[in-house]
């Protein structure tokens, strides 16, 4: 059987990735890729090191589309932009956008986040969430569904990122009743929109996850709704851009 490899989802040295953009695009291009997608994290005004600076974003942009001339006819290279919901960047500009959901504001007008290291994501839920990890979880879903609702992404990210500490910190039961009622009924209300379901195996790659995002029972019910799926790495450094394709568990 052959694999076609491809990834809609990566990050540069344009953002917190560690390949830049020409090595990103050759590494995929010696491994047979037939397409590759840059989705830097769009600009916004706070968390400077994960996310594009302002300034550069029309460089960003210049520098992909230079790349997409250069493989013109070998592979297929998109210009897209991983916009978080607190982002400040047109996303109509792009040739897609994949929405995610990386922070929670506080009141006080700061963000703390989903995928911080697990004492920032505890300090939250006992400050803000009242020491209840379902409660946090519910706030996350419910804003990521209004998000996605009202910006209409073509691609969904990493759904269910709020497991990211969840091993670590116990915050809540991934298998009870109540959690997946409310992952579900925010991924069926997403299902609206038409927009392609993530298979993230960025997580499992980087050690931190056994599998990929989203779970598998929530990939079940999508494929019974009959929603369509992508397998994205979210690949950070070009050595790692098929890590997890061929996962198994």
């Amino acid at each position: 059987m052959r694999h076609i490899l491809s990834s809609a989802h990566v990050h540069t040295t344009f953002c917190d990735g560690k390949t830049t953009a020409q090595d990103m695009a050759q590494t995929a291009y010696e491994m047979g890729f037939v397409s590759l997608g840059f989705t830097s994290h769009a600009p916004q005004t706070f968390d400077p090191a994960h996310c594009i600076a302002p300034l550069r974003e029309g460089d960003y942009k210049n520098e992909i589309r230079r790349i997409q001339q250069e493989y013109k006819g070998c592979m297929a290279v998109y210009l897209g932009i991983e916009r978080d919901m607190f982002s400040c960047a047109d996303p109509t500009d792009y040739d897609y956008f994949i929405a995610s959901m990386h922070y929670f504001s506080r009141p006080d007008g700061s963000y703390s986040g989903v995928d911080a290291p697990a004492e920032i994501m505890q300090k939250y839920v006992d400050e803000c969430c009242g020491g209840n990890g379902l409660h946090m979880a519910q706030r996350y879903f419910s804003q990521f569904r209004d998000y996605v609702l009202e910006s209409k992404p073509a691609i969904i990210g990493h759904f269910d990122l709020v497991r990211y500490n969840n091993a670590a910190l116990h915050l809540y039961d991934e298998n009870s009743s109540a959690y997946r009622i409310m992952a579900l009924d925010a991924l069926r209300a997403m299902f609206e929109t038409n927009a392609l379901l993530e298979v993230n195996t960025g997580g499992v790659a980087r050690g931190y996850m056994s599998e990929p995002y989203p779970a598998a029972f929530l990939l079940k019910e999508w494929k019974a709704w009959g929603g369509e799926v992508i397998i994205n790495s979210d690949c950070h450094d070009a050595k790692l851009l098929d890590a997890g394709y061929f996962f198994s568990g």
